[in-house]
């Protein structure tokens, strides 16, 4: 748990001093220059797979804000499991699922851009809780709420002017989980990701 915290730690501190130290680097090779905010709302569709109690399960997100600049997007997300993760550890050898639902706050730090392509870190935060389902059992859902923040490295290619696709991966951090032989490190987890992006031209 103290080694999975320290990675995070260490994936989100180095992303700000990137970002804080190396200026964009455009598609003309000239020095930036400093924008005022143009607001443009967004939205993302996004799935990937994840690693959840030693079995392989689907994650959909949906994501949506404003971009303030070209190096800076923030807003809201939500996600949840598409296909349950079975519970290997569960009490009495009994079959149980899991899946888990979460929201919360992103912001999305650009590093590097030229011409249609760019590569971005974004930055989750939130809560949510798990369901635990019990096979044969009617109503056997129990809640277990939790934290959850995550660090990826985006690679972006701008599609059209109002249409972007992000591929790329990164660490799901959890804190909070005590249930049914469950803890954080059951759902810590490398994941992949594709999203896609559509915002105001």
């Amino acid at each position: 748990m103290n080694s999975a915290i320290k990675i995070f730690a260490a994936i989100v501190f180095f992303s700000v001093h990137a970002l804080a130290s190396i200026p964009e680097i455009s598609g003309d090779g000239q020095a930036p220059v400093t924008e005022s905010p143009n607001l443009k709302a967004f939205v993302g569709f996004g799935g990937g797979n994840a690693l959840l109690l030693e079995d392989g399960t689907l994650i959909l997100t949906i994501r949506g804000g404003v971009s303030v600049n070209k190096n800076l997007r923030a807003g809201v997300w939500g996600s949840t499991v598409a296909s349950d993760a079975r519970n290997y550890d569960a009490p009495n050898h009994k079959a149980q699922y899991i899946d888990y639902n979460a929201a919360g706050a992103m912001a999305e730090l650009q590093l590097f851009n030229r011409n249609a392509f760019s590569i971005s870190i974004p930055l989750l935060v939130g809560c949510g809780y798990v369901n635990v389902q019990e096979e044969g059992v009617e109503d056997s859902q129990a809640k277990d709420g939790f934290f959850i923040a995550e660090a990826a490295l985006h690679f972006n290619y701008q599609i059209t002017k109002a249409l972007q696709v992000a591929i790329g991966g990164g660490y799901r951090l959890f804190l909070g989980i005590d249930y049914e032989n469950l803890e954080n490190a059951d759902f810590n987890t490398p994941f992949a990701e594709v999203v896609f992006y559509w915002s105001e031209k």
